[in-house]
Order: C-alpha cells, then structure tokens, then sequence
C-alpha cells in the first residue's frame, strides 16, 4: 500500500513532460493559433453551449441530436463556432489561450450493470470490490452490449455534424481502462484512426483511484496488445502503482488530479480542440476543477466545453480541499441474495444489520449491528 500511496502523492505534482518548442524555443502553435502556456486559471466561455447555462437540466436531453449542444442553429454554425474560437486565441495575449474539450464518458461497461442490478449499497459494500459474480466480470470492466452500441450511436452523432463543418479534435486522449479505450476506438475508428491519428493513454484521465476493482487497470503490455493504434505518455508504467484494494481517492482528491492533467496538457499541448475519453467521475472532477456547473453525463454521452486558460502571475485557482481517501461502507443486508444461477459466491460477506432503535432505558446495542449514521465495521470475506 505504501507503493500506492507514494505514487499518489506524485500524482498531485506537475508532470515532467517537455513542452513542444518551435526552433526559437517558444511556445509552438496550431492552425487555429492556439499555443501551450502554464495555467494559473481556468474559465468557461459561455454563452456556446447550452450546458454551459447554470439553469441546463440535463434528464432526458439528448445531445447527439441537438448539434452536441451548440446554441447556435444555423446552417453554418459549426464555421461560425470554429472562427470564433480561432479569433479568440489569436486575440488573446501572450498569457491566455482557449481549447474546445470534448470529455467524454465510455459507454456502458459490466460494472455499471453490476450497480443496477445489485443496487448501489450492495455494490458499494461488497460487490464492487469483487472481481465479478459467476455471471459477470467487472474487473477494468468490458463494454456491454449496450456499451458498443452508445458508442456507435456516438460515432454516427459526428458524422453527422461532420456534414456541417464541425472542427475534429485535433487529439485524442484516453484513460487507461479498458471500456474507455474501447469507446474511443469505436466512436473514431473510421472517422479519424483510419487517417492515423494515434490515440494516447495517460494514467491521469483514469476513474477514481483505489478500492472498486472495475478501477484497476492492466498491465501496460495487455494494454498495448488489446489497442495497437494507440501511444502511451512516456511516464506510462507496465504495472498498475496506484490502484490499492482498502482505500479510494475521494472526489476532490480526483478533481486535484485531473486539474493537474489539465496543466499538464495545456504545458504541453496546443492543440485547440481536443477529445478525452474517461468516466463520470472524472467529468465531474473536470467541472470542478474548471468550474462549470455539474450534471450528469450519461454513459456514452459527452460534453463541449470551451476553457479559457491564463498564466498571469495575479491570477490564482479556486482552491480544491478534500481529505483522507475513502473506505468502504458496511452492509447493512446480505449483498449476495441476488446472484442467478448458476453462478456461485465462493466468499460469502459478513453484513451487519441495522441495530434497533435506542431509548432512554434501553440495553447497549447488541454487538454485530451496524449503527446509524454508517459507522460500523468495514465487512470482511470468509470462506463459504
């Protein structure tokens, strides 16, 4: 566990990568005269996009077929969107730059249909911490069905606006798990893999760290082996250092991390318009850290965001504070009684109940309750 927690904490520093450095040693452009820059502070642009409104109620909103969100609705919206973009960075002074971040959520995996079905308290004491049940494997979990077919849904929703002149990212990022990987490769295979753009996988942009097994990841080798089109940042190891089986980093500990990999993406990249490809709590993390207003994003969706990045020495970030990384809660009811035949649960749970409601003259509680709130023991495996 120490292991794990050294490389943590190393994950809260700057990342060593070299910026990309035009001969003259300053910072390199793309066409849409965007450059690298070190933030000191992020802001959403608003106005673009309908989610960026305060107000936006995501339930039941279908962003593949409203052009991804896009207040405006001409015909030539998407060259409007992409000239305004370009005229901000080219405006902008020496200390500020905007990127378009396409953040997407991957698309249906095991473990999210190991939730629904079992419950998220079953899941959360006991299940998520299994490999799988007999039926079902959700360990650096698979696409389901459904899964592939969001992401193809994903990957029809571009073509589409494709037709209308919207600006591709110019990279792709990934998380190193698998059914990120996977969605990515579906929503762009034909659409920009098959031209050679190359994919990279970065350890930053992976689902909370620790405890749900779903958030383990392979081995950099099976990794390679499974996406052979795609590249690796060089700090990228073969085995996974940071995943540990007790503890789990909180929300604002993730939202440290990804705004880390924030700065470390716009240090480096000057790509305007980008694509990463991760998890819900990583999109979360993403609105905090930039501070956007927060939603759900369902699985297989994503969200436009415009960021606005500046270096000036006076401006600072919000701070983002959270404490010890979580554990797991205790059951309060035997999480097993849903398995299906013919699946078996080779390592049963202990659960403890809820104790009974105490009175003024009532007995101490019976040992082997749980109390109310949540404080009782962590469960523990044993032979069935």
């Amino acid at each position: 566990m120490l292991s794990a927690l050294l490389a943590l904490l190393a994950l809260s520093a700057p990342l060593a990568a070299s910026s990309p450095l035009d001969a003259r040693g300053g910072p390199k452009h793309d066409k849409y005269h965007g450059k690298t820059l070190a933030p000191s502070n992020y802001t959403v642009v608003p106005g673009i996009f309908i989610q960026d409104d305060p107000k936006f109620n995501a339930t039941g909103y279908d962003l593949l077929s409203d052009s991804f969100g896009l207040i405006d609705k001409s015909a030539k919206r998407w060259k409007n969107f992409t000239k305004y973009v370009t005229d901000l960075n080219k405006n902008a002074d020496e200390h500020t730059t905007y990127k378009v971040v396409y953040i997407a959520r991957h698309g249906q995996g095991y473990h999210n249909a190991a939730e629904s079905f079992y419950g998220t308290p079953a899941w959360n004491c006991y299940w998520a911490q299994q490999k799988g049940d007999g039926n079902m494997t959700w360990a650096d979990a698979e696409l389901t069905t459904l899964g592939i077919a969001q992401a193809q849904a994903c990957n029809a929703g571009w073509k589409t606006q494709l037709k209308d002149g919207i600006p591709l990212p110019q990279r792709l990022y990934s998380s190193p798990m698998r059914r990120s990987a996977s969605t990515l490769d579906i929503t762009w295979k034909d659409i920009l893999l098959n031209k050679g753009v190359k994919p990279v996988i970065q350890e930053y942009w992976r689902e909370s760290i620790g405890l749900h097994t779903c958030d383990w990841r392979n081995n950099k080798s099976d990794i390679a082996s499974r996406y052979p089109g795609f590249d690796f940042e060089p700090s990228f190891t073969e085995h996974d250092l940071l995943w540990d089986e007790v503890y789990e980093e909180t929300g604002t500990q993730q939202a440290r991390r990804i705004r880390n990999a924030l700065n470390d993406l716009f240090a480096n990249d000057p790509s305007t318009f980008i694509s990463i490809t991760a998890h819900s709590g990583v999109i979360n993390a993403f609105f905090l850290a930039t501070g956007h207003n927060k939603f759900s994003v369902q699985t297989g969706g994503f969200v436009p965001v415009l960021l606005k990045a500046v270096s000036y020495p006076t401006a600072t970030f919000s701070p983002i504070t959270g404490g010890q990384s979580a554990t797991a809660p205790a059951c309060t009811a035997d999480p097993t009684v849903l398995v299906k035949a013919p699946a078996t649960v080779t390592v049963q749970p202990t659960w403890y109940p809820a104790c009974a409601t105490e009175t003024a003259t009532a007995s101490p509680k019976p040992t082997g309750c749980l109390a109310s709130p949540v404080t009782g023991p962590t469960p523990t495996a044993t032979k069935a």
